[in-house]
C-alpha cells in the first residue's frame, strides 16, 4: 500500500484521505468484503455485488469518516450511475482491505 502502513490506523482521518485510501484498497475487488447482514441486505434491496464494487471505487463519502465501535474508520459511500442511486456503509480494515456493512 502507498498512502499508509496497514499497521498504523491514524487517530485523524480526512474523508479526502479516507477516499483516496479507499479506492486503493477497492482497487483490487478481492479486497471488498460484503457480510452477512451487507449481502442479507443487498439482496432484499435487489443490488448486486458489482454495484457494490463500483460503489466501493468510484463513489462520494457522504457521511464520516469516523471510527465506530470496532475501532475501525467508517463512511457512507454515494454512487449515481445509469439512472440508479447506491449508498454503501463501508468500514475500512486498516488499509488492507473494506467491509460493507449494508448497502441501500
Amino acid at each position: 500500500m502507498g498512502l499508509m502502513k496497514a499497521d498504523v490506523i491514524p487517530l485523524k482521518l480526512t474523508p479526502a484521505l479516507a477516499l483516496r485510501t479507499i479506492r486503493e484498497i477497492a482497487a483490487d475487488t478481492n479486497n471488498i468484503v460484503v457480510i452477512r447482514y451487507g449481502k442479507k441486505r443487498a439482496r432484499e434491496r435487489k443490488i448486486g455485488h458489482r454495484q457494490i464494487e463500483l460503489c466501493c471505487q468510484k463513489g462520494t463519502i457522504t457521511e464520516g469518516p469516523f471510527m465506530n465501535q470496532h475501532g475501525h474508520w467508517q463512511v457512507n459511500l454515494y454512487r449515481h450511475a445509469a439512472g440508479e442511486e447506491i449508498t454503501c456503509v463501508v468500514a475500512i480494515d486498516w488499509a488492507t482491505r473494506l467491509l460493507v456493512i449494508n448497502t441501500f
